[in-house]
């Protein structure tokens, strides 16, 4: 194992009272596991990573002046956003692409991963809970969806995905509206089907308010439209979770 951390942290002293992850940052994968036996053009479609989150959450973090954790590798790797006992945790097949690394795992490299990329950023996102205790936090997790999966077109911008917390979902969606995008509620995805499993796992764990928001990726593939969002996320979180001074921000 290298001795560079398996997830990133952005602005970690960062004072906005808001604790920004992304379970699906990237598409990297560490060299001893040979791309998994999948090839760099399919690790890098959305199977591989949630493309243009962390480019979301690196704006968000800069321009609200809060921190952020982000994973460092592909969740074919290991999904940090799926507990311990989900089948999807290390996928053997995904939306048709056959991953043959993840194949025949033995119960040692499994363990192996869980210890060396899944426990670690957990733990990270923890600690920067931990840190940030100044103000009453809220955790919201960035991930983006694929316009198009199998013969599904999801004609929405932006779902905001909760199995709690229904009043604060329900003004975060209607303040996106009136930003400009399309909106729903547990779409693509449902919070009540247990994927929001790290957002809920480190809300309930510290006791704060945990959402997730889902972004069309058709939206932020380049770094002008990732600002674009983070611009009216931005503001939405200004109006909902700045505190009442600017001087304790």
């Amino acid at each position: 194992m290298s001795t560079k951390p398996t997830y990133e942290l952005i602005n970690p002293q960062g004072r906005f009272p808001l604790i920004l992850t992304c379970e699906h940052a990237a598409y990297a994968l560490p060299a001893k596991y040979q791309g998994l036996g999948v090839v760099e053009s399919e690790v890098r479609r959305h199977i591989g990573w949630d493309i243009g989150a962390r480019a979301v959450v690196a704006y968000l973090a800069q321009v609200l002046d809060g921190p952020a954790v982000c994973s460092r590798y592909s969740r074919l790797l290991i999904d940090c956003n799926r507990a311990l006992s989900d089948h999807d945790l290390i996928v053997e097949q995904s939306d048709h692409t056959i991953v043959p690394g993840n194949r025949n795992l033995t119960d040692e490299e499994r363990q192996r991963r869980i210890a060396d990329f899944y426990d670690p950023y957990h733990e990270a996102v923890d600690a920067l809970v931990a840190s940030q205790r100044r103000h009453p936090l809220t955790l919201l997790s960035v991930h983006s969806f694929t316009p198009v999966l199998g013969k599904n077109e999801r004609q929405f911008d932006l779902g905001v995905l909760f199995d709690a917390h229904d009043d604060l979902a329900q003004e975060v969606g209607q303040r996106l509206h009136h930003e400009g995008y399309r909106v729903r509620y547990n779409e693509p995805y449902s919070g009540y089907d247990g994927l929001i499993f790290s957002a809920r796992t480190h809300g309930e764990k510290n006791g704060i308010v945990y959402l997730e928001l889902e972004i069309n990726q058709s939206l932020i593939e380049t770094p002008a439209g990732a600002a674009r969002i983070g611009t009216a996320v931005s503001n939405v979180c200004r109006a909902l979770f700045a505190t009442t001074s600017d001087d304790d921000i």
